[in-house]
């Protein structure tokens, strides 16, 4: 699902039984984590949630990332602009519980440019 989402290649799954988990690494340093049933990481999700709000990706062309992620199925949920930033939220029915934030906006990144314009 995430390879043909995001356009990345994973390595093929690693399953570690001693730590209850499998692991799937891209070369873009993005590593998927899954837990085994009855695992710590397993008891950990199901009483916590995933423990991550959203992923956001940075792009360079709003209207094509959203088409693409349309084709995929999901839907977005939220559009929202604040002066040069564009966020598009997606739903997490459809990406395994995640939801997905695309963000257009110029470098550096609003939030570092009022960060550290004192």
């Amino acid at each position: 699902f995430f390879e043909g989402l995001l356009g990345i290649r994973f390595d093929a799954p690693l399953s570690h039984d001693k730590l209850g988990m499998e692991a799937r690494y891209s070369r873009e340093g993005l590593e998927l984590v899954a837990g085994h049933p009855g695992s710590v990481v397993e008891k950990f999700t199901s009483s916590r949630g995933e423990g991550v709000f959203c992923v956001v990706f940075k792009v360079s062309d709003m209207d094509a990332a959203v088409r693409h992620f349309r084709e995929k199925g999901l839907e977005p949920v939220n559009d929202v602009t604040f002066g040069a930033l564009r966020e598009v939220a997606f739903h997490p029915a459809r990406a395994h519980g995640l939801q997905i934030v695309l963000a257009a906006y110029p470098d550096p990144h609003p939030a570092t440019a009022a960060a550290l314009a004192d």
